[in-house]
């Protein structure tokens, strides 16, 4: 148990490191944008193409797997919905953006890098194809649409063009794709971006770290135990149902259990914003959810004896 604190606390280090490189002024405010930027377009599919090529095949039937993290996303997007009936359409947009989603690329998989064997990171990165596409457009085209009173549609073709220009989302759904023809990803290209792989797990939370924003307002305090309150209740019974259900190897259906349990999605923040809803009371949400979910995912490693 004393080696999974220590790895867990050094990731949590990274993150601290971030938050305090921001608030003395040592990095610029904008640093945590450009980070993001350095992990989406780089170290990510990279670690997505390293992990991917640690496994020889996968069967077609780990494509449920992808099924199964757009499911979950829109079970919560419901909820949200049901949870909000009776609100404004800024509380709606809230909801329905931060009960769904998982921060996977950013969070999980270095929390899954680190304790698992590769294909418990594959099956996370199958698990994102289909919470990407939600998470990275899919739930604020939905959203905008559901509260808003135009009736001029859904902007299908931007929708579209905020998926196909993922870099993560494309890497994941190529490195599938090739697993599944059984096509092996040649060793020179592992060799070749293994020092960008490599550095995902630092760069992320990093990353978390100078984007990390705790404005606990006593406004602020009913919704976060509401909200947070429900996506946690979901995440126990998803991970039971995963857990005792799904048949699929004891790595996998850990891997799927903790990442049950990943924070809110690093965008949907933003995405509450541009749907008029609070950007601030979203951001708190996600910084909290954060070290909720540290805390709880530490936990379950050591309770599935990952030392």
């Amino acid at each position: 148990m004393a080696a999974v604190l220590l790895r867990a606390a050094s990731l949590a280090f990274v993150m601290v490191l971030g938050i305090l490189l921001k608030k003395t002024g040592i990095v610029e405010q904008n640093a945590g944008e450009v980070i993001k930027k350095l992990l989406i377009n780089l170290t990510l599919p990279a670690a997505i193409i390293v992990n991917f090529a640690a496994i020889p095949s996968i069967q077609s039937s780990f494509l449920f797997l992808a099924f199964l993290g757009m499911a979950l996303d829109i079970v919560g997007m419901v909820v949200g919905a049901w949870m909000t009936k009776k609100e404004t359409p800024e509380k709606k947009a809230l909801y329905m953006l931060e009960l769904p989603a998982y921060n996977i690329g950013t969070f999980c998989i270095p929390f899954v890098q680190s304790f698992l064997p590769g294909i418990g990171s594959v099956s996370a990165c199958i698990f994102d194809v289909g919470n990407s596409v939600i998470c990275t457009g899919g739930s604020y085209a939905f959203v905008s649409e559901y509260i808003s009173k135009s009736k001029n549609g859904m902007d299908y073709r931007q929708f579209a063009k905020r998926l196909l220009t993922s870099p993560p989302l494309m890497t994941y759904v190529v490195m599938f794709a090739m697993s599944l023809c059984k096509i092996k990803i040649p060793e020179q290209v592992v060799t070749f971006v293994s020092p960008i792989a490599n550095a995902n797990a630092f760069i992320a939370m990093m990353m978390l770290g100078l984007l990390f924003r705790f404005e606990m307002k006593k406004a602020y305090i009913k919704e976060i135990f509401r909200l947070l309150g429900m996506r946690y209740i979901l995440a126990v019974l998803f991970s039971i149902g995963i857990y005792f259900l799904l048949p699929y190897d004891l790595v996998i259906r850990q891997t799927l259990v903790l990442v049950c349990f990943g924070p809110t999605s690093a965008i949907a923040p933003a995405y509450t914003g541009m749907c008029g809803g609070d950007e601030g009371l979203a951001s708190c949400i996600n910084s909290v959810s954060i070290i909720i979910s540290m805390i709880v995912m530490t936990g379950l490693i050591g309770s599935f004896g990952l030392f």
